[in-house]
Parts: structure tokens; sequence; C-alpha cells
């Protein structure tokens, strides 16, 4: 019963924290119209420390509250939950096979690729017609800036990832709960 309890609260605290940093949006001037935002280390977080499954479900759960918050453009919301759950889904699973700092370094690096690979192919399926455009203007004026936008905020989100984990992860132990509980109890 803890246990269930303990996931769901993980899940609901980062889906909070990922939608309050989906509000900080950086704008990338060289990247006309990208703006970066740090939601999805809060959804790798959960993802290493959960698996992916929850981690994927941070992912949604903050674009569904950043959706019902901003009432911003559906197909965005839907590319952002896409390239969110490409990234955290992947790395999760991969990190969890074996939890290792290469493996955590390797997951990440691995999950980044394909990621920008599925947004790259995604990107050339929903933008052309939404945009009313043709794919070869998407394929020669856009890929490019999707993908350089999509490597450098899978970078820096694995970056924050990997530097703030362990702490993190080691706080959220069960261990440490109820290490912290009984602590408590004897202190009154």
């Amino acid at each position: 019963m803890i246990e269930r309890t303990k996931r769901l609260t993980i899940i609901g605290v980062f889906s909070a924290m990922a939608t309050v940093l989906m509000l900080i949006e950086i704008p990338i001037p060289q990247l006309a119209g990208f703006k970066y935002d740090p939601s999805d280390i809060a959804a790798l977080l959960v993802g290493f420390m959960l698996g992916p499954i929850p981690g994927v479900l941070t992912v949604l759960i903050k674009d569904l509250l950043y959706f019902a918050i901003r009432g911003t453009d559906v197909v965005g919301i839907f590319m952002n939950a896409a390239a969110g759950s490409l990234l955290v889904g992947f790395s999760a699973w991969f990190y969890s096979r074996k939890k290792t700092k290469a493996r955590a370094i390797a997951s990440l690096s691995i999950a980044s690729i394909v990621m920008m690979a599925g947004m790259d192919v995604l990107n050339m399926l929903v933008y052309p017609p939404y945009l009313k455009v043709s794919y070869m203007f998407v394929l020669k004026n856009y890929l490019w800036i999707i993908t350089l936008f999509n490597m450098l905020k899978a970078t820096v989100d694995g970056f924050v990832t990997f530097l703030i984990y362990k702490k993190t992860s080691n706080f959220f132990k069960l261990e440490t709960w109820e290490t912290n509980r009984e602590w408590r109890k004897n202190e009154k």
C-alpha cells in the first residue's frame, strides 16, 4: 500500500513541478519561434526512479495541465508530448535494465538520438498539412532547425538530469521516508 501511494505521490509532485517548469519559456534567439522549457527534466527523474511508464505518464499529465492553464495550440502540445515521451520513455527503459552511471549516460545519449529522429519524422508528417506548405518546404527550411532545437533540448535536459538524479532519488527512497517517519515519532 505504501509503495503504491509513494509512487503516485512522486508522479503527482513531479507532474506539478514539470507543469511549473513548462511555464518557464526561454526563447532561443538563433532559432526564431523556438522556446526551451526544462519541464522534461522532472519527467526524466521520474522515469529513472520509477520506470518508463510513470515517466511518460508524468510527461502526459504535465502537457495536459499546461494545456488546461494556457489553452495553447493542440498540435504544439501534441508534439511536445511526443518529444517528451520519446526522450523519457526510451531513456528510462534503457536505464532500468542496469542502473549505473555509464548506463545513465548511454541511455540519455541514445534517447536523445531516438527523440531527434522520431521528431524529424513526426514533424515531416504533421507540419506540412498543418501549415499548408509543401513537404519540400519543411524539409529545406525547417527540419534542420527542428533537429537542432531537439538536440539542444535533449542535451540540456539530459545533462541536468544526470547531475541531480542521484540526490533526488535518494530523497525519495522508501527507506528515507520510513527513517524520517521513525525519527519524528521518537522525537515527540
